[in-house]
């Protein structure tokens, strides 16, 4: 047995060693094992008493109990309230005493049963509503605890999915708008009770957008990168421009206008005005039951109005007419119906899958007569407190220049494609000048091929890591012996050391993409030599990745741009900043972010990744 259970120990240690010393050998568990892990790796069950302990620990909120002890000494009966102490807030409170028990660890257990009852109702979609019927005292504490999270996530850094698994301050609402504004209407009515906290809107905002960009539903933007990797591989593949149809070329116009409109920033748009534009554009065409004197007079974004334009248009494509309700309230809804056959509605479907991934604050659905949308961001600011108004700014998109970069080159793709169509379709008097249409053909189908081969390979790297755990110190490791072989001999890299254990809330395969990039543009920028270095350190909530290199430094305006979030313009012949600028967005959408530090000399970057969360009360 003991021989048995060492060789067993030796291929899971050697497993471990050979898979990089992975967070979890859970993924590489072969299937006839899975009897054995359940025995070996048990599910973890927390008492009460624990789960609020690491709860409280992910906010910096410090636990001690209270015991009251009545009774004679053979029926002694134990009673015990928690008391919880804000460092940041300089006070205390206590909770309510939790049920009578004959143990004090089981009156600990009772009495951290009444706070969790309390998180509870500060978790659901109306705190406040949740709270309406309950004890004096748990309105107090909950107000408490509001005050407490807000205070620590306007003075510190915050372990994000921790906050989100631990269902704290409406962070794990955030994968929907509705129920994210629902939320932080409703904690306004309880924090904005105790003090004012408008200065901290800008640090809600920061908490509410990191978490939606971490929360909400990735299927929408996957199926835009399914369909983009989808049209380059096949125009990477092309050989004859005329098979390349219509239909083709149509998805290709709907991606550039995708990507155009999540890069760029256009004007508001009221609906009343909206609805004259329709009615404009699309005279005899359109019945609508709104008009503009009872239109709805809330503002919608460039990006909700670009995607109701897209589902309208397609409607109108494939019927040639539609009907629109416009239905005011909390949220807005507009109704669009037309009579469609089956390949019509598929073509509709298509559309608001793609178009869905534009924006946060619009959904829509899809019926056999038509699409509803419902646009959750039409708020008033007026009367809003600052934990709704935080919300409904972070609902609100910020441009990326990577994107506008990608829709940049992907007009450049669809005018050398709808080139080479044309070319190869002209007709031609003499075999001399078909031949040279079909040069011509070539040419820009050579164009096409090359750039769709650079979208394929910035753009593939943007597909979802974000579910994936990576230890930093072996993976730096292993990554620098990995550079090491493609270094010019003039080039020396410092390798970190492995000595720490720090698992980041981000996959390897985007961890490498980041640096590739990085170490690509410091091998460049030192054709006659230099030297490279990775560093790294991390705390309880971030670790830090610097990459810093001996070359003539990044310039001003590269740098500039970048810290202002404007637009690249590469010193590469025929660049367009779209690997920077690719770096940032992976890093972003994955909770973390990269900086430059300006210097006299040499480049340095700081890459700031999120540290995965430990087991909260969820993982009960």
């Amino acid at each position: 047995m003991e021989v048995g259970s060492n060789a067993f120990q030796a291929v899971i240690g050697a497993v471990f060693v050979a898979k990089n010393f992975p967070f979890s050998l859970t993924d590489e568990w072969p299937h006839e094992w899975l009897p054995l892990q359940s025995t070996l790796t048990p599910q973890a069950s927390f008492d009460s008493t624990t789960a609020l302990a690491r709860i409280t620990n992910s906010m910096q909120l410090e636990v001690d109990y209270s015991l009251r002890e009545y009774g004679p000494d053979h029926e002694k009966q134990r009673r015990a309230k928690v008391i919880l102490i804000s460092p940041l807030l300089n006070t205390s409170v206590r909770a309510r005493e939790g049920a009578a028990t004959a143990s004090k660890t089981a009156a600990r257990h009772t009495a951290s049963e009444v706070l969790l009852a309390i998180l509870d109702a500060l978790a659901e979609r109306g705190p406040a509503k949740a709270l309406a019927v309950a004890h004096d005292q748990d309105r107090s504490v909950a107000r408490f605890i509001l005050a407490h999270q807000a205070a620590v996530l306007m003075r510190s850094a915050i372990p994000l999915s921790g906050w989100i698994a631990g269902q704290l301050f409406g962070l794990h609402w955030a994968a929907s708008p509705e129920a994210l504004l629902e939320w932080a209407v409703d904690a306004d009515r309880l924090m904005t009770q105790a003090m004012s906290y408008d200065e901290g809107i800008g640090q809600f905002e920061k908490a509410f957008r990191a978490a939606s960009d971490s929360e909400r539903a990735d299927d929408q933007a996957r199926g835009i990168a399914t369909e983009l990797s989808e049209l380059l591989t096949r125009i990477e593949r092309l050989d004859d421009p005329g098979s390349f149809t219509r239909n083709d070329l149509d998805r290709l116009v709907r991606l550039c206008d995708i990507y155009r409109c999540m890069g760029t920033s256009d004007a508001e748009v009221t609906v009343a005005n909206l609805i004259d534009d329709w009615t404009l554009l699309h005279r005899g065409r359109l019945t609508i039951t709104a008009c503009r004197a009872d239109a709805p007079e809330v503002s919608l974004t460039g990006r909700e109005r670009a995607v109701l334009d897209a589902v309208l248009g397609t409607l109108l494509k494939s019927a040639g007419k539609s009907a629109i309700e416009v239905l005011d309230g909390q949220p807005l809804q507009i109704t669009f119906t037309a009579d469609l056959n089956e390949a019509q509605r598929q073509a509709l479907d298509q559309t608001c899958t793609l178009w869905a991934g534009v924006t946060r604050t619009l959904t829509l659905t899809s019926n056999d007569r038509g699409v509803q949308a419902t646009i959750a961001g039409t708020y008033s600011q007026t009367g809003l407190g600052p934990v709704a108004r935080a919300a409904l700014a972070a609902l609100q998109h910020r441009t990326e220049p990577y994107l506008a970069s990608v829709a940049d080159l992907l007009h450049d793709l669809k005018n050398q494609v709808t080139a080479a169509r044309a070319a190869v379709s002209a007709p031609a008097q003499t075999r001399t000048a078909r031949l040279e249409y079909q040069l011509t053909a070539s040419r820009h189908l050579d164009q096409a091929h090359a750039l769709a081969v650079r979208l394929n390979a910035s753009t593939s790297s943007h597909n979802d890591d974000s579910e994936h755990t990576t230890e930093l110190g072996p993976f730096l490791r292993s990554y620098s012996a990995t550079v090491l072989t493609r270094l010019p001999g003039t080039i020396s890299l410092s390798i970190p050391d492995a000595r720490r254990i720090a698992h980041v809330a981000i996959g390897e395969r985007t961890l490498r993409a980041l640096l590739d990039n990085l170490v690509s543009n410091s091998i460049e920028a030192m054709p006659h030599g230099g030297s490279i270095t990775l560093e790294w350190t991390a705390d309880g909530y971030e670790a830090i990745v610097e990459i810093s290199d001996t070359g003539p430094g990044m310039p001003a305006d590269i740098l500039n741009a970048l810290t202002s979030g404007e637009r690249i313009r590469s010193t590469k012949p025929g660049g367009n900043g779209l690997g920077l600028l690719g770096a940032r967005s992976l890093l972003t959408r994955a909770g973390g972010d990269m900086t430059a530090l300006p210097a006299d000399s040499g480049t340095t970057w700081l890459l700031t990744l999120p540290i995965a969360p430990t087991p909260t009360r969820e993982t009960q």
